[in-house]
């Protein structure tokens, strides 16, 4: 018999409620599986300075608790922060996607390795990227940039009909030379082609020996994709993308609902 020893979970529109909150019973569904031994992961495309308030919030602070930030470019201990994976993508290569996103007049971001949020010039998209991280963005000149310095991912960030005009039409070498995901409706991501949340997930399931079989993974964009089908049990809520939907090994309720309690009960909890 499966016998689940890692969750992952996402955050926005899987852990969180459509106004960021926490409910009472996934909260308690979460502290009850830690208490039995299971590790809950936050698998997230925020950095760890953001995800900090709910690691908090569900006690998941000790140095046996593990975070995926930066949708799988860095796996680490939340306490320690030692770390399990991390990878990155080339100055070159911001470049060369932020001269795409020119093309297209679409605004620009990308994470540098030790986390500082960069951009072109202030925009909304970028605004929500700082505020949801709790961080500032800085102004950079991003044509001269270091071909070699690193990169946590670089994003092309606008509306939703701007972004789903230009995954349709960007150039298919960044398609098949990164790891292109989309983790909200105004936000397009590019990383190192083995980072995404489902190559986390294997790397600390190998870290922490633990059976790939025996993990499940939560979450409803595009950017979860990867974990859910990674997992032996992959979960999509019910509010999750259509492609989700349809990978999936099951729906549970929704963000609204409570869906990762209920998904934590089925599975978890109620089989002890």
């Amino acid at each position: 018999m499966t016998m689940i020893k890692i969750v992952t979970i996402d955050l926005d529109g899987t852990l969180f409620d459509n106004v960021k909150n926490i409910s009472k019973e996934n909260i308690e569904a979460i502290k009850k599986c830690h208490e039995l031994g299971v590790k809950i992961v936050i698998a997230t495309g925020r950095p760890i300075e953001g995800v900090r308030p709910v690691l908090n919030r569900l006690g998941l602070t000790t140095d046996k608790d593990y975070a995926i930030i930066y949708n799988g470019s860095k796996v680490l201990n939340v306490k320690t922060g030692e770390l399990i994976f991390s990878s990155t993508i080339s100055g070159k290569t911001v470049k060369e996607l932020y001269n795409e996103a020119n093309k297209y007049n679409l605004n620009f971001h990308a994470f540098r390795k030790n986390e500082e949020l960069i951009t072109p010039k202030h925009n909304q998209y970028t605004d929500v990227e700082a505020t949801i991280n709790q961080i500032e963005d800085i102004i950079c000149d991003i044509n001269s940039l270091d071909d070699d310095e690193e990169f946590l991912k670089a994003m092309i960030v606008d509306s939703k009909e701007n972004l789903d005009m230009m995954e349709k039409n960007i150039d298919p070498k960044f398609k098949n030379d990164y790891s292109m995901v989309r983790s909200a409706t105004i936000f397009l991501e590019f990383l190192n082609k083995t980072s995404d949340k489902g190559k986390a997930l294997y790397q600390l399931a190998k870290y922490l020996n633990v059976n790939i079989k025996d993990t499940m993974a939560i979450g409803d964009a595009g950017n979860d994709i990867s974990m859910i089908k990674m997992a032996g049990i992959g979960v999509a809520m019910k509010n999750a993308f259509p492609e989700v939907l349809e990978i999936a090994d099951f729906v549970t309720l929704s963000n609204e609902e409570s869906g990762v309690a209920y998904a934590l009960n089925k599975f978890i909890i109620n089989k002890e």
